[in-house]
This record gives structure tokens, sequence and C-alpha cells, in this order.
């Protein structure tokens, strides 16, 4: 235990730290937040979804074997992995029990690293054995579900994979072309463990996930894995985007800045003048529900993202 208490409780390098290591990330970033607000989804609205096509989506992810008691109801709640801490079937029929206990019609998961039991190739594969009662379990596999009040129909694909770190379930090699032509185009709301690399991701994620989405260009991207990176984004597919990216991965430094402040100028000129461009966007979800590396759940505020879309 010694030898796990010091990883649990090494020092984390400081902010300088991380500017002087990757200084080029720090640029990028700060010029990223420096962007015009756009607005989310606002959860405190009056009344409720049920009179417009609007949909309201719960989201959580990373639960860890806890039973959270004030997830609010909706017209989909949506569970992006990690739902047990060791992988055993036992574990898992717990946190099944607890989902299904819940009152949204529609419960849709996916699993993640930890859950080593629904991996067919794992060793501990539960080879079946699981009762999913009321829950929509996805893997790598889509569904369409017709929301009974509304007129339209949404499309969710899921997927539990994330780059290969230690000997966990569900992984694929980090430097692999995972996802490409993997999503399907048409689909409304992407469920994935992992997040998409330099959104929420606190330097972790996946480069092949971030260029899948912006091939499908869903409404709703969320995922966990990351419990650092949790909160909202918006992922806007705009010039401005595509060099916080290409700076981010240390491309053509000199001219990614400059271009990244003359698009953040008209960023700007846009929003003073009320020109809202039609470059189209997907609201990113890191619904992770614990914090620290002992997975501890989260206590303070609104612990569940509550999504319109």
């Amino acid at each position: 235990m010694a030898g796990l208490d010091a990883i649990i409780n090494r020092k984390q390098p400081s902010r300088l730290d991380r500017i002087l290591a990757q200084p080029h990330r720090y640029i990028a970033q700060t010029l990223y937040r420096l962007q015009p607000t756009i607005a989310l989804p606002n959860p405190d609205r009056s009344g409720d979804s049920s009179s417009s096509n609007e949909l309201r989506v719960v989201c959580i992810s990373d639960t860890h074997n806890n039973q959270f008691q004030d997830i609010p109801d909706s017209d989909i709640l949506v569970h992006a992995g990690d739902i047990t801490e060791n992988g055993t079937i036992e574990e898992l029929q717990k946190s099944i029990d607890w989902l299904d206990s819940l009152p949204h019609k529609y419960k849709v998961v996916i699993a993640g690293n930890h859950d080593r039991c629904l991996d067919p190739n794992h060793k501990s594969s539960s080879n079946g054995a699981v009762n999913w009662k009321g829950l929509l379990y996805l893997q790598d596999s889509s569904i369409v579900l017709n929301i009974p009040g509304k007129s339209r129909a949404v499309k969710i694909y899921g997927n539990p994979s994330s780059p290969k770190h230690g000997t966990s379930t569900f992984q694929y090699p980090r430097s692999e072309d995972f996802w490409k032509n993997k999503v399907p185009e048409d689909v409304d709301i992407l469920i994935t463990h992992a997040p998409p690399r330099y959104h929420l991701d606190s330097n972790a994620g996946c480069t092949s996930l971030i260029q899948e989405i912006w091939r499908i260009r869903p409404k709703l991207h969320i995922f966990g894995h990351i419990h650092s990176g949790r909160g909202t984004e918006v992922l806007t597919y705009d010039q401005f985007q595509r060099c916080y990216e290409k700076l981010s991965e240390r491309e053509d430094l000199v001219v990614n800045i400059m271009l990244m402040l003359w698009y953040l100028a008209l960023k700007f000129l846009y929003s003073m003048c009320r020109i809202i461009p039609n470059n189209g966007e997907t609201l990113l979800v890191n619904a992770t529900m614990v914090k620290g590396r002992r997975n501890e759940p989260i206590t303070s505020g609104s612990t569940s993202a509550i999504i319109y879309i």
C-alpha cells in the first residue's frame, strides 16, 4: 500500500512547471479562453421541454460504484462509462439496480476502462450474465429513440474505448487512428468514455477522436474518464478552432499564433455586430461524477449536467 499511497499523494506540478513544459499549449489555451463567451443551454430555465421538440438530457459518468440520489429527471439519462471501480459482475449489477431505479424512461449507458467484466476480450468477462433491466447498453453500436411527445427521433452512438494507459480494458494504442470512420454520420448524440484531444481532457484526450468529431459534427458529445476535465464546452467548427488545435500540436507555431489572434479579432467584431456565423457547433460534456485519485464523489453544487438539444 505504501507504493499506491505514494502514487496517489505525489506532488502535482505547479502552473509554472506546466507552462515551462508546454509553452505552446499555454499560449493556445490562453487565446482560446479569450474568445467571446458562447451561451450554453440553461438548465435553470423555467418550465420543461415537454411542450417543444427540445430534448432534456442528463449526463453522468465515472460513478465508480457510487450511487447518487440527486439525479434530476429528463427525457434521456446518459452514463458515459466507469460504472464500477474494480470491474466485477457484482459491482456492475448493483450499479445497474441503482440506475434502473431512476425515473428516466430512457437510460443509455456505455462501459469504461474500469468495467472489465463487460469486455469480451478480458479474462473477467461476464459472458452475457449481465441483467441490464431497463437500461440500453451500447458497445460500438447505436440506437434510435422516439421520445414521447416529440416529433423528432434522436440517434445515439456509444463506444467505451479509450487510449491505452496501464492494464485497464477497452483500450487501443494511442498512436492508432482508432476512430476513423467509426461513428455513423447521422448521429445526434455521441457517447464515448474518452475525451477528444484538447477539450476538457487535461491534455490526455484522443487525437483520432477529435478528428472524427470534425467529420460527423454531432449535436452533443458526452464523455468522462479524465476526472479533472469535468465541465462543458462548445466546439465551434471554424478556423479559430482549427488553429487552436494545430497550435496545441506544435504545428507552425508563429503562423498559428498570428492566425488565432486574427480570427479572435474577427470573433469580437462579429459579437459586437451581433453576427452569428453559421459554422455549426457541438456541445461537449465531461460528465465525471468523482474527483481525485481515490474517486471521491462530488458533493458540492449540481453533480450531473443537464443539457437541452
